[in-house]
C-alpha cells in the first residue's frame, strides 16, 4: 500500500514537473522567436516554438499509445456485471430531437438493470416538453415524473424550512423507488442538477454514469466503463470517447471533431497513463459512487463545510 502511494506521488510530481518545464520552454521559445527553417517572405517557418509543440505532441502520442495498448489488454478480461449503475442525465432547454435520440440510446444500453435519473434545470411551463418526451420514450407506465418548485439548496416561493425538508425527502424517495424518473426543479445551473441526482441516489448504487441530454450513447458504453472501474479499485472515475455527430456538416464542426479526438484519444489517454486525468467529460463519464460520500465535506478557508455549499466565483 505504501509503495503504491509512493509511486502515485512520484507520478504526480513527475507529471507536474514535465508540464511546468514544457510551459517554460514554450514560453521562452516564443519570446526568442528563433527559426530553424523559413521562406523569404515568412510564408512558412519552423522555429524553436514549433519544435517544442511538435515534441509535446509526439511525447503525448507515445504515452497515449501505451495507454491504449494497456487498456485493450485489460478490457479483454471478462467480468461479472453484478454492480448497480445509475445514469444521470442533465437537461436544460434541449432540442427535442436531440433529447429524444439521447433517451432512445439510453433504452438500448446493454448493461442490466441500469437506473435512469433525468434532472431538468428549470420548472417553468417552457420546460414541460422535456418531461413529456421523457415519459413518451421511457414509457409512461414504466417511469415517474415530478415537478419540484425548488431544489436542494434553494426554497420555492412561500416555502418554509420544514416543507423544504419534506419535499427534499420526497424527491429522494422517488429516485430510490423508481427505475426511471424525471425531475423538474428550480433553475440552479448544471452543478445543481448533478447535485440533485447524486444526493438523491445516496449510496443506493455502486457506480454513477453521467451524460448530457444531447448525448447519443453507444449500447456498450456503460459496460465498457464498468469494466475499467472493476479492473482497478484505485480508479475513481472513467471518461468515454466523445465524438461529434454532425462533424461533416461544416468546417467548424469538422475542426471541432478533430479537437475532440485529440482531447480524448491523445491528451487524456496520455494523462491516464500517469493515473491523473484532469477532467472527466460531462457528456460521457462514470464515477465510483463511494467517492462522493468520502468527499462529503470539503475544506474551505480551513473550515469543514458541506460539499454542496462550496462556492466558486460566487457560484455554488
Amino acid at each position: 500500500m505504501h509503495c503504491e502511494r509512493f509511486l502515485c506521488i512520484l507520478r504526480i510530481i513527475g507529471t507536474t514537473l514535465f508540464g511546468v518545464s514544457l510551459l517554460l520552454g514554450i514560453t521562452a521559445a516564443y519570446i526568442v522567436g528563433y527559426q530553424f527553417i523559413q521562406t523569404d517572405n515568412y510564408y512558412f517557418s519552423f522555429g524553436l516554438y514549433g519544435a517544442f509543440l511538435a515534441s509535446h505532441l509526439i511525447i503525448q502520442s507515445l504515452f497515449a499509445f501505451l495507454e491504449h495498448r494497456k487498456m485493450k489488454k485489460s478490457l479483454e478480461t471478462p467480468i461479472k456485471l453484478n454492480k448497480t449503475v445509475a445514469l444521470c442525465i442533465a437537461a436544460y432547454q434541449e432540442d427535442p430531437d436531440y433529447l429524444r435520440k439521447c433517451l432512445q440510446s439510453v433504452k438500448r444500453l446493454t448493461y442490466p438493470g441500469i437506473k435512469v435519473v433525468m434532472v431538468i434545470d428549470g420548472n417553468s411551463e417552457d420546460d414541460l416538453y422535456m418531461m413529456d418526451i421523457f415519459s413518451e420514450v421511457m414509457g409512461r407506465d414504466k417511469s415517474a415524473t415530478y415537478i419540484w418548485k425548488n431544489n436542494f439548496h434553494e426554497k420555492g416561493p412561500g416555502e418554509t424550512d420544514e416543507s423544504h425538508k419534506e419535499s427534499s425527502q420526497h424527491v429522494t424517495q422517488l429516485v430510490l423507488s423508481n427505475k426511471s424518473i424525471c425531475i423538474m426543479q428550480k433553475w440552479g445551473g448544471k452543478r445543481e442538477v448533478m447535485y440533485t441526482a447524486f444526493r438523491a441516489l445516496g449510496r443506493s448504487v455502486d457506480y454513477v454514469q453521467v451524460c448530457d441530454s444531447d448525448t447519443m450513447l453507444d449500447p456498450a458504453s456503460s459496460v465498457e466503463m464498468v469494466k475499467v472501474l472493476e479492473e482497478d479499485p484505485m480508479v475513481g472515475g472513467v471518461g468515454g470517447d466523445v465524438q461529434i455527430l454532425n462533424k461533416y456538416d461544416s468546417w467548424i464542426s469538422f475542426l471541432s471533431s478533430v479537437r475532440y479526438w485529440m482531447a480524448f484519444n491523445i491528451e487524456r489517454a496520455c494523462q491516464s497513463y500517469f493515473g491523473c486525468v484532469q477532467c472527466i467529460s460531462g457528456p460521457l463519464g462514470m464515477y465510483r459512487n463511494s467517492l462522493f460520500h468520502v468527499l462529503t465535506f470539503a475544506v474551505t478557508h480551513n473550515t469543514l463545510v458541506p460539499l454542496g455549499a462550496v462556492q466558486y466565483c460566487g457560484i455554488r
